[in-house]
C-alpha cells in the first residue's frame, strides 16, 4: 500500500500558496464572502505557476504565470451561481484590484493581479518588463507597520470587515459579570 503523506510525496506534490485572509473567510457566517473566498482559492489552486499551454473547447491558449483560462458558465454552474450574480461577484473581484479578465473565443483568461507578489517571486517576463530587480524592488509600495490603534476592542481589525458584510458589536454587561464574581 503506497503512504499518500510520506515525505517524499509531500515534496514532490508542489503546494498553493494561498492568501490567509481567503481561508479564514471561507467559512464565514456571510454567505457572500464565503462563496468569494472558495472561488479566489479555485483561482489560486488552478492559475499557473509558470507558462504554459492550456487545451479548452478544442482550443489551445498560452497562459502565463499568474494567469487561467476558464469558460465562466461552467464556473459559475460548478459554484452554484446564477450567471447575473456570477458576473457581480467578476466585477467586484475587478473593481478591488483582485482580478483583471480577457474574453477570448468562448473562454476567458483570468489574471490573478499581484500574484508575483503573492507568492513573493518575480517571473522573468516581469524583471525583464520592469528593468529588473532593482527597479522593481523600489517601485513596489514599502509594507506599512501595523497600528496597535487598529485593534479594536472587540478584537476586530477594521480591514478585515468586507463590504457588504456587517461585523455586530459585541456588548458585554460588565456589571453582571463583577456580580456573579462577588459572589
Amino acid at each position: 500500500m503506497k503512504k499518500f503523506f510520506a515525505m517524499e510525496n509531500l515534496l514532490k506534490g508542489g503546494y498553493y500558496n494561498i492568501p490567509k485572509v481567503i481561508a479564514d473567510n471561507e467559512k464565514s457566517s456571510c454567505e457572500k464572502t464565503a462563496l468569494m473566498a472558495k472561488i479566489l482559492r479555485h483561482f489560486y489552486e488552478k492559475v499557473y505557476f509558470a507558462k504554459g499551454d492550456v487545451l479548452l473547447d478544442g482550443r489551445i491558449y498560452t497562459c502565463f504565470r499568474g494567469e487561467l483560462i476558464v469558460n465562466q458558465v461552467e464556473l459559475a454552474a460548478h459554484f452554484k451561481t446564477d450567471r447575473r450574480q456570477w458576473n457581480r461577484l467578476m466585477a467586484e473581484f475587478a473593481s478591488e484590484n483582485i482580478i483583471r479578465t480577457e474574453q477570448l473565443r468562448g473562454v476567458s483568461r483570468i489574471i490573478l493581479v499581484g500574484y508575483d507578489a503573492i507568492v513573493c517571486k518575480r517571473s522573468a517576463q516581469f524583471r525583464l518588463a520592469n528593468g529588473g530587480d532593482k527597479v522593481a524592488a523600489e517601485a513596489a509600495p514599502k509594507a506599512k507597520k501595523a497600528a496597535t490603534e487598529a485593534l479594536s476592542k472587540e478584537g476586530i481589525y477594521p480591514e478585515h470587515n468586507v463590504k457588504g458584510c456587517d461585523i455586530p458589536k459585541i456588548e458585554i454587561g460588565t456589571k453582571k459579570i463583577s456580580n456573579e464574581l462577588n459572589k
